[in-house]
């Protein structure tokens, strides 16, 4: 009998921390950061952040990171509401928001920005014993502008038509990749060749710690009002001195900024604590853990950033923290 009472109670104990185990797993919220591919800036950078959110917040969440095809998959999953927080190009971002470019007609109106992360500089590396200074001066020269469909056959453009009235029809755009690129420079096959990315970029690297002399094309803050007439999402970035291997002075460049975005009925409470985990207790930590996140600080938070809203969470977080917020990021 007293061995029967035993099991009884036994089981009813496993019955009991089965029930209690559900009810937290029930009341769990499961929040995956969909970021990019795994060899990618994006990837890391969300694995840091979902850890950061992880250790700060945690209690009813749990943060993890998700690779996928980079923005443009991300904003897909955003609008059938697949994901709740992402890590996206703040000028795909904003096209989606307003439904230009590639989303005319397709709006993607149920994503928030949350803050600004790096800089996707526009990185433009010529071998310096062809004369060039300027765009202008690539006129009739063999000029890489990045693999068909990537980043330079879209920003590119925009920068030679705005800051010199010149296409791709001026010189010879060979459609390569960056490493491809790297090596067609080397071997003095090309002139110049259009490497934008998060730095410090490993193809610029490669190029600067050559054989061959290379310097990098500069833009004024005339240039800069020039493109954001057209491309409001590009901002002045620096690339500080001793970057790159040899690279003597800081570099005076543009680039797109990548974002963290979330779903709209993303809790403002929630998106107020990942600002604070971000901006408040763990930045000079974050900024160990990556190169990428080294350039973040709270004075950069919105910077090139337009046409999307922010979060109401993290409307009430800058404003708190005495961040001057744009009226386009306002909404309504």
């Amino acid at each position: 009998m007293l061995r029967r009472n035993s099991i009884f109670a036994f089981l009813v104990t496993v019955f009991i921390l089965v029930i209690c185990s559900a009810q937290v797993f029930a009341a769990t919220e499961f929040i995956s950061i969909a970021t990019g591919s795994t060899g990618g800036t994006y990837y890391p950078v969300g694995v840091i952040l979902a850890g950061d959110f992880q250790d700060d917040i945690g209690g009813d969440y749990k943060f993890t990171a998700q690779a996928s095809g980079g923005s443009r998959e991300n904003l897909e999953m955003m609008r059938n509401k697949e994901i709740k927080m992402a890590i996206a190009g703040g000028a795909p971002t904003s096209n989606a928001y307003s439904g230009i470019a590639k989303y005319e007609g397709k709006a993607i109106k149920n994503i928030r920005f949350v803050t600004a992360l790096w800089p996707e500089a526009m990185q433009i590396v010529y071998r310096t014993k062809t004369g060039i200074k300027t765009f202008e001066d690539f006129s009739g020269r063999k000029i890489a502008v990045g693999p068909a469909g990537g980043g330079g056959s879209v920003y590119f453009p925009i920068l030679l038509k705005q800051i010199s009235g010149l296409s791709f029809d001026d010189f010879r755009p060979q459609f390569l990749g960056y490493s491809d690129s790297a090596q067609a420079m080397q071997n003095r096959l090309i002139d110049a060749c259009f490497l934008g990315g998060g730095f410090p970029t490993s193809a610029v690297s490669q190029l600067y710690a050559s054989q061959i002399s290379v310097d990098m094309i500069e833009y004024s803050d005339e240039d800069i009002a020039k493109v954001r007439e057209v491309a409001p999402y590009f901002a002045k970035v620096v690339i500080e001195k001793g970057t790159y291997p040899g690279q003597d002075r800081d570099l005076n460049l543009m680039g797109i900024k990548s974002t963290l975005i979330v779903e709209k009925d993303v809790s403002e409470e929630l998106v107020y604590k990942m600002l604070e985990a971000i901006y408040t207790k763990d930045l000079d930590g974050l900024k160990q853990k990556h190169g990428a996140l080294k350039t973040m600080s709270l004075d950069q938070a919105l910077n090139g950033l337009t046409s999307v809203p922010l979060h109401p969470g993290a409307i009430k977080f800058y404003q708190e923290n005495g961040v001057e917020i744009p009226d386009d990021l306002m909404g309504n």
